[in-house]
């Protein structure tokens, strides 16, 4: 409940737009309200306001679930069929135009109460007085689009993210717009709907939303923390839309609006990257990591591995070998050089059944030679450096960007490991960001978090911490403001979107320790969140289900699905099961655990935005 504006109109001025009386309230209790109203053309997911006195002045905001076709008096309707169709002289067959009428049923959202001079709004707790006037929300009515919006100004948000504009029925309503709070990035997103249902396009005018955000905040215009999202794009939509075909330019466009000034501080160093050579480098980047990048539990995280390759791989990354160093950072290639003969001479892996071993090699063969198109071997001894775009990824997100990545040609391994990669050193070093407040401590902190200890011989990632520190150094990477550490509350809210949650979300693969599942407990005390992008629920695990507060419920593929995603949401979606599976492309049910009620929204064609 929060306060609307802060001279509201009186309840007779609002129902004075409201137009004519479109029913009246017949039946009513606190699960559901029927409503006996003229004969007329109504759609389920039409939204009704219902005008009362009984108490303060209140509107309550009625959503029809069904209707069906009912008589004025008590009438048989399967006589009056049969009668219309054997009798046509039948005086019941004609002239019943004054007996139709429609009978609606629906829950109520919530209503919006005046007290005080402002309208508040509450959860369903009370009900309209017997034989309420009820009136309809005219999608094609701006005035009544301002009264929806005076009543619900608490429940859609202001000064954030735009997701779409209010639904009524089959029509938006204009201008009633629905934002999340920027906050919510550092959170956790789910959006649910099946192939077709207007995902992309609602990616689209979220990444739109956010870009915008950050110009605001630039200039000043909107005091907030800005945004940061790795936005993963199987389909290389996001970058140009549908400019190749006669449409509007995608991210692309927006980079290119803006100035020379803008594009340094609110795009660089990029905002694209891609597995292929771009077509104009500078600001889009080809899709680099090192073999340096990667530790045993990234790759429990995207690939099946026994409990006996996961502590193998463990020992082999951190314990020493007999030269009293551990392989860390060069564990891939010191792995792929184990010979049989020198495993059984090597402590790390001398107790280890060769199979194991052999077993860790084949589900690291993705990174060899013409198996992958991202990773760049890391041998240090034999010429091969350091080759890797994952510290400036880190400097993109911790200075507020959209980065869209392009992984069309990449495998699905490569693009979950790119995304465990990247959300887990973010987490890593946000928290050596919260461990220190002392800049002469914060470089160890960092190389500690990244198991890089030279003084007990520990390697961990020792490159990618040596390239990080030097950004820090450069002031690349914002963490030192003059002689202060920068803290974890004044750096973007910073959101990894999962694509395809299921392939790395699933409860086999978070029984290992994936980065995911401790992002998920953790990640919004370090101003992380997830955006889990799916078309099934069932197949999320269920402890990251509980950890998602936002949820863009689109219409799901069957009955299961649908239930699941009743059962999970962050508000009551009870009796809008039925519109999950008719609602159109675009439209959603935004539910949210800082909102009191569901709301219905339809994003706009970004062609058209």
């Amino acid at each position: 409940m929060s306060e609307t504006s802060p001279h509201p109109p009186s309840l007779e001025t609002l129902k004075t737009a409201l137009g004519e009386r479109f029913g009246v309230l017949a039946e009513s209790n606190t699960h559901q309200l029927t409503v006996i109203a003229r004969n007329t053309d109504v759609a389920v997911g039409d939204l009704f306001l219902l005008p009362c006195k009984r108490g303060p002045e209140r509107f309550y905001v009625f959503r029809t679930t069904q209707y069906a076709n009912v008589m004025n008096r008590t009438l048989d309707m399967n006589d009056v069929a049969r009668n219309k169709l054997t009798m046509l002289g039948s005086y019941l067959s004609q002239d019943l135009a004054e007996e139709n009428l429609i009978e609606l049923k629906g829950i109520v959202l919530g209503f919006a109460q005046r007290d005080d001079d402002v309208w508040t709004f509450h959860r369903p707790r009370r009900l309209p007085e017997h034989l309420t006037e009820v009136y309809r929300v005219d999608a094609g009515d701006p005035a009544v689009a301002d009264v929806v919006r005076t009543l619900m100004e608490s429940q859609l948000g202001s000064d954030g993210l735009y997701i779409g504009d209010v639904l009524a029925g089959e029509t938006p309503l204009a201008g009633v717009r629905v934002q999340l709070p920027a906050y919510a990035l550092s959170h956790h997103l789910g959006i649910f709907g099946r192939t077709g249902c207007g995902k992309s396009n609602t990616m689209m005018v979220f990444l739109s939303s956010i870009m915008d955000h950050n110009r605001l905040v630039a200039t000043g215009e909107r005091q907030d923390r800005r945004c940061s999202i790795l936005a993963i794009d199987p389909h290389d939509e996001f970058q140009t839309w549908h400019h190749r075909i006669g449409g509007r330019d995608g991210i692309r466009g927006i980079v290119h609006g803006y100035t020379t000034g803008q594009r340094e501080n609110l795009v660089d160093p990029f905002y694209y990257l891609t597995g292929r050579q771009p077509a104009t480098p500078g600001l889009e980047r080809p899709l680099e990591l090192s073999w340096a990048d990667i530790t045993p539990q990234d790759l429990a995280s995207v690939i099946e591995m026994t409990d006996q390759q996961l502590s193998f791989s463990n020992r082999f990354f951190s314990q020493p070998d007999a030269s009293g160093q551990a392989s860390g950072d060069r564990w891939i290639r010191d792995l792929f050089d184990l010979t049989k003969e020198a495993a059984e001479n090597d402590s790390r892996s001398s107790d280890v059944h060769p199979g194991t071993i052999d077993g860790v090699k084949r589900r690291l063969g993705f990174l060899q030679a013409g198996n992958n198109r991202i990773f760049t071997e890391y041998s240090p001894h034999d010429g091969k450096p350091y080759d890797s775009i994952l510290p400036d990824v880190i400097v993109a997100m911790e200075r507020g960007r959209v980065v869209i990545v392009d992984t069309t040609l990449v495998s699905e391994v490569e693009q979950f490991m790119f995304s465990t990669v990247v959300a887990r050193v973010l987490f890593l070093l946000r928290k050596a960001l919260r461990s220190s407040d002392d800049p002469a401590r914060l470089e160890t902190e960092i190389r500690s978090a990244l198991g890089n200890d030279d003084d007990s011989g520990n390697t961990g990632m020792q490159a990618l911490a040596d390239e990080l520190w030097s950004r820090v150094e450069a002031g690349a990477l914002p963490y030192l403001v003059g002689d202060r550490v920068v803290s974890t509350d004044d750096l973007p809210y910073v959101n990894v979107v999962i694509e395809e949650a299921p392939s790395v979300l699933n409860p086999e693969r978070i029984r290992f320790g994936s980065v995911f599942r401790d992002i998920s407990r953790q990640g919004r005390k370090f101003g992380i969140g997830l955006t889990v992008i799916s078309q099934q629920v069932t197949a999320i695990d269920q402890g990251i289900l509980t950890q998602i507060n936002t949820e863009l419920t689109m219409a799901l593929g069957n009955e299961e699905e649908r239930r699941a995603a009743v059962r999970n949401a962050s508000a009551d979606l009870t009796g809008f099961e039925r519109e999950l599976q008719v609602m159109g492309k675009g439209q959603a049910l935004a539910t949210a655990s800082y909102r009191d009620i569901p709301l219905p929204t339809q994003a706009p064609n970004f062609d058209t935005l």
